[in-house]
């Protein structure tokens, strides 16, 4: 694979992940794809809602907002390269991103090791419905206490994917990977359904940037090769592991189903407010629609769950796949800060 073209494909998972996060923040809470269908037309939403955008604050008109899901996957990406930087371990610094993420949240300032270049953004600091486990979890941090929660909500695998490139671009092993990931998630969601998940992500993403993704094939080895290192690594709580791996094996197998995308995804997959959820809907929206970086998209969030955290990990894997080439101007024109979003995949790679 030749530089460029490794290049494209990081700076596709990072700008995919926030045009799907985008994408699916206007529906997030309208309700059914019944009800976004009577609002967006037959096939839901295929395009940016700017004006949904801009009742919501702080973009003008022509600008697409992402919601907390990218504004933490930028501040996984900061901490990572702070830690790398300075030559301090990861998951700390990690730690210490969320928390200068969540002062402007919860309306406080919280003393950081490193000085945040992310925090004088103002679009990073605004609350994009940020999720309350994501928010309690790093207030007890903030106050020198361990969050106490059984939660596998999707907020850790929404924002592992800056793990899965780096891991790529500097040959990690899928276990290094893996593992990083899933202590990233466990900063903030103790359930192992979520670690399983972020970890799984994690890999995904890293092996479709190190392999040429062609087909379904090649799309369902990766897949099951992730499955396979997450169950090395945590495969000590079966009946966790079990579910995981059906729900996993489904999304694949559900490709073939004769029902509409978005009844395949409310029916049979669920709403994505769940990690193993979002990752399955994500999975499912890749494999069923490959070769098609739009239609993923758009099949991703087009139902009645948690449709930018399912946009967001679609697009972090299709994006990886297909690149930055692949993403309609259509999207890329209007993503917001789409310079700062190039610029964090570049400093990844």
């Amino acid at each position: 694979m030749t530089d460029e073209k490794l290049r494209d494909r990081i700076r596709g998972s990072i700008v995919g992940g926030a045009v799907g996060d985008a994408l699916g923040y206007a529906v997030e809470f309208v309700g059914s794809f019944a009800e976004i269908r009577n609002r967006y037309g037959e096939r839901g939403i295929t395009e940016f809602d700017t004006e949904c955008c801009e009742a919501r604050g702080g973009a003008p008109r022509d600008k697409a907002l992402f919601s907390d899901d990218t504004q933490m996957t930028l501040y996984t990406a900061e901490g990572l390269l702070k830690s790398v930087a300075g030559g301090e371990p990861i998951i700390p610094m990690i730690r210490s991103a969320y928390l200068a993420w969540v002062g402007p949240q919860i309306g406080m300032k919280i003393k950081v090791p490193y000085e945040s270049e992310l925090l004088r953004i103002e679009e990073l600091n605004q609350r994009r419905a940020p999720g309350t486990t994501c928010l309690n979890s790093l207030m007890a941090i903030s106050m020198g206490n361990e969050p106490s929660n059984n939660s596998k909500g999707c907020g850790g695998v929404m924002r592992v994917a800056p793990i899965g490139i780096y891991g790529a671009t500097r040959s990690w092993s899928l276990e290094t990977t893996a593992r990083t990931a899933g202590e990233c998630a466990l900063l903030t969601h103790l359930h192992p359904l979520s670690t399983y998940s972020s970890a799984a992500l994690a890999v995904i993403v890293q092996m479709c940037l190190m392999t040429d993704c062609a087909d379904l094939d090649s799309f369902t080895a990766i897949v099951g090769s992730a499955v396979e290192v997450v169950e090395s690594l945590y495969g000590h709580d079966a009946k966790a592991m079990k579910e995981f791996r059906e729900i996993i094996a489904n999304a694949i197998a559900l490709r073939e189903s004769p029902l509409a995308d978005w009844e395949v995804i409310e029916r049979e997959l669920g709403g994505g407010w769940v990690a193993e959820e979002t990752l399955a809907i994500a999975i499912f929206s890749v494999a069923r629609h490959l070769d098609d970086t739009d239609a993923v998209l758009i099949c991703a969030v087009n139902h009645g769950g948690d449709s930018d955290s399912t946009g967001a990990v679609a697009g972090n894997i299709i994006g990886a796949i297909n690149g930055l080439t692949s993403i309609p101007d259509k999207y890329t024109s209007s993503i917001q800060l789409k310079e700062l979003l190039l610029t964090t995949a570049d400093a990844l790679g």
